[in-house]
């Protein structure tokens, strides 16, 4: 299957790879090109540069996706069905919209929301950005008025963090906390009521007095939800190991990222995930026209134009060279790949992606490798 088959028939698409490496404007470009095939899109980016921001028309980050005008999405031809969104992943809006919809009643999502523990949770327990990531994906997936969602991973060493953050959260406040804090916990032994009344004074001690009971608080407003969260880590992982997703590495002809990019195939085969290929970006892979012309000196007037012609042939081999190592590092790519894997090159927009032109013509150049 190629890239327009994967935009056609996926209802997911998670690109991973290492920081910097494009995956926001790949994900960019290839929600342009499902978009002008028909296909209602999401792209749930993280945070895009500014001119890549620009070129998608993204001004202001909302608390709900941004619409592409049709005049921008269609401006080279006839206005489509298709229709493309963009949201730049917010973890405050993510986890308010949580609460809300796991809270029974909108008292109790804001006895969570207006507590003072639940905004330090939210700021400062490890992984909230990919927790945010999966907690959005989810929610879109639910509300089901996306043909595709496309997702760029936050920047991370694993890419995969993404999928172990409800669970860390969960962890984080596990059943052994909630007996400990919570109101309901069963258990009224002496020893039980002793070990609760010396974790409170610890507790009290290191962060000040009153915290145990800030924390049997905030556990009995927000342990209700804990089941609901649990839900929706189980939901989320079916939907990311089924046929209706793909996973899809980015990497780039640096030796690092490539290196990474083999380690997160690793990852995705050992987990199970639905691991659907390479893309080899800012490559020169697909460059055939390079090698330096023969016999130009011989055409060479004096000695002035036979020096520049000596640079332009130095030159030119070089960006062959160039050419030949991306291509022989796609061939690494491909090899061993599961079948129906790819493995394919894109090119380096460089300055086109200064405008919506730019992601049209990668988005072109992906799907038809």
């Amino acid at each position: 299957m190629n890239l327009d088959g994967l935009l056609r028939d996926k209802r997911i698409i998670v690109l991973c790879g290492a920081g910097g490496v494009g995956k926001t404007t790949t994900a960019a470009a290839l929600g342009v090109a499902a978009a002008r095939a028909g296909r209602h899109v999401l792209v749930l980016t993280i945070d895009p540069a500014r001119r890549l921001a620009e070129a998608m028309g993204l001004k202001e980050n909302g608390a709900e996706p941004t619409s592409v005008p049709p005049e921008r999405l269609y401006a080279d031809g006839p206005r489509g069905t298709g229709r493309l969104d963009v949201w730049m992943l917010e973890p405050r809006i993510v986890f308010e919209r949580m609460v809300r919809r796991l809270s029974a009643t909108e008292s109790a999502a804001r006895a969570v929301l207006e507590h003072r523990l639940y905004r330090f949770l939210s700021e400062l327990v490890a992984g909230v950005q990919e927790y945010a990531a999966a907690e959005a994906l989810d929610g879109f997936l639910a509300e089901g008025h996306y043909d595709l969602i496309l997702l760029d991973t936050p920047p991370s060493r694993h890419a995969l963090d993404f999928l172990e953050a409800p669970g860390r959260l969960s962890r984080f406040l596990d059943d052994r906390v909630i007996s400990l804090f919570g109101p309901d916990s069963g258990r009224t032994g002496r020893l039980w009521q002793g070990a609760q009344a010396l974790v409170g004074r610890v507790l009290d001690g290191i962060f000040g007095g009153g915290f145990a009971q800030e924390m049997r608080s905030f556990v009995a407003a927000f342990g209700g939800l804990f089941a609901g969260i649990r839900l929706h880590s189980d939901r989320l992982r079916e939907h990311l190991s089924s046929k209706d997703a793909a996973f899809l590495l980015v990497t780039s002809p640096e030796a690092a990222a490539l290196r990474e990019a083999t380690f997160f195939q690793e990852t995705l085969q050992a987990k199970g995930l639905p691991f659907a290929g390479y893309v080899l970006n800012r490559s020169w892979a697909r460059e055939d026209s390079l090698a330096p012309a023969a016999n130009l000196k011989p055409h060479a007037s004096n000695a002035a134009d036979t020096d520049a012609v000596i640079g332009l042939e130095h030159l030119a081999g070089l960006e062959d060279a160039r050419a030949k190592a991306h291509r022989s590092l796609l061939a690494r790519l491909a090899e061993g790949l599961p079948r129906g894997a790819l493995a394919i090159a894109a090119p380096d927009a460089g300055a086109d992606l200064e405008d919506f032109r730019g992601l049209v013509h990668l988005g072109d150049a992906l799907t038809v490798a």
